[in-house]
């Protein structure tokens, strides 16, 4: 059996890649000329960005201080092996100017790291590890209301983005769209 510090220093070190992975991405979003014209997806996407570089911060603190921690000399090896799939998701982000394509795989990459931070929580738990349980919930927290945010903000650029390309599609039923689809997220549908 793997010593308990090994096991936690994995955990955070495969977090750690999850996050500094997309953070890559989202700087890179910011930076596209076509971002700049939905101001809705550049407020979503800055403040994605600011979350990753605290929870990218925050993860390298905490494996700093256990034993044999020490993020910056596994971090090449967690990231490979924990994003091979979002790798590809974010290499075709270069080949679109489509904003909402960006803010989907955004959604995509920050749903992977919620769910990543479950299963650090659950495992912090089961080792004992209060500290790190407390800094993946935390983490997790700051996650759940841009999940949201992205989820609104995507149905305003689809519709923004259509409108550009032809001018006779309204670009107003973005925030009717927003409206319904948040309501498929009601705590009626989800408890339902």
């Amino acid at each position: 059996m793997k010593d308990r510090n090994d096991v936690i220093n994995n955990y955070v070190t495969d977090m750690h890649g999850v996050e500094k992975h997309i953070l890559e991405a989202v700087e890179r979003q910011l930076g596209e000329d076509t971002t700049s014209k939905y101001p809705e997806a550049v407020r979503v996407i800055t403040s994605l960005k600011t979350t990753l570089q605290n929870h990218v911060r925050s993860l390298e603190q905490y494996n700093e201080k256990t034993n044999d921690g020490g993020v910056k000399e596994a971090v090449k090896e967690a990231v490979t092996s924990a994003l091979g799939v979002a790798a590809g998701l974010y290499d075709q982000i270069r080949d679109t100017d489509q904003v909402s394509r960006m803010l989907r795989d955004d959604y995509t990459a920050t749903s992977l790291a919620a769910i990543s931070y479950h299963m650090l929580y659950t495992s912090a738990l089961a080792l004992k590890a209060d500290e790190l349980a407390q800094l993946a919930l935390r983490n997790l927290k700051d996650l759940t209301p841009i999940l949201v945010d992205i989820s609104k903000a995507i149905c305003v650029v689809v519709a923004a983005e259509m409108a550009d390309q032809d001018k006779a599609i309204d670009a107003s039923v973005g925030a009717q769209a927003v409206r319904a689809t948040q309501e498929a997220w009601s705590h009626e549908q989800v408890e339902g």
